[in-house]
């Protein structure tokens, strides 16, 4: 498995999506086993140091991929609607509302000695950042910048946070060059 996948979204809730992709024309996906979604997980610096030992329980793991399950859900839900509406439905907002006020979180003192939030349990402090990286996206990106590889067979999607804005590919080593590629092949087979 290419771990470079693993934030080619730019953002760990569009990320969480991209936990679905394709590759060799089968569907591949990072949470439906235990191993890779730690893999995951840790790509996306969403665990602390101790959450580590907790997720060696077996029943805390599970119940953390079920809920990150729920969470993508709704993270395509929104990507859908962005991609629909150009904007959230009410009950789409109203839904992350509710994801959020479910969390139990406190305030805690980074080294840096800045203020932060952290999770509870190992479950809230992911969902947590997920949602952090959620509503930060939505509240500084404009929503025509988060969109969907150009790539006909690609199903990743991405935070263009490019000078321009005219990122068209979710990696330009996956799909970017594969396309040009495919094009320069059919150009020079009509010659």
């Amino acid at each position: 498995m290419d771990k470079s996948i693993f934030t080619l979204g730019g953002s760990s809730w569009v990320n969480l999506v991209n936990t679905i992709y394709v590759s060799n024309k089968q569907e591949i996906d990072i949470l439906a086993n235990a191993s890779s979604a730690l893999q995951w997980l840790k790509g996306n610096n969403l665990l602390r140091k101790s959450d580590a030992e907790a997720l060696e329980k077996k029943e805390i793991l599970e119940s953390l991929l079920v809920e990150l399950h729920t969470i993508r859900t709704l993270c395509k839900t929104i990507l859908a609607e962005i991609e629909q509406r150009g904007e959230l439905s009410l009950n789409t907002a109203n839904t992350i509302k509710i994801a959020v006020e479910n969390l139990q979180v406190s305030p805690t003192i980074s080294e840096n000695l800045k203020m932060t939030f952290e999770g509870e349990t190992v479950e809230d402090h992911v969902l947590y950042s997920i949602l952090d990286s959620l509503l930060d996206t939505l509240e500084n990106i404009p929503l025509e910048r988060i969109r969907k590889c150009n790539h006909e067979e690609c199903k990743l999607y991405f935070v263009d946070t490019s000078k321009g804005g005219k990122r068209r590919w979710c990696s330009m080593e996956l799909c970017g060059n594969r396309k040009k590629a495919a094009e320069f092949y059919s150009k020079k087979k009509k010659k």
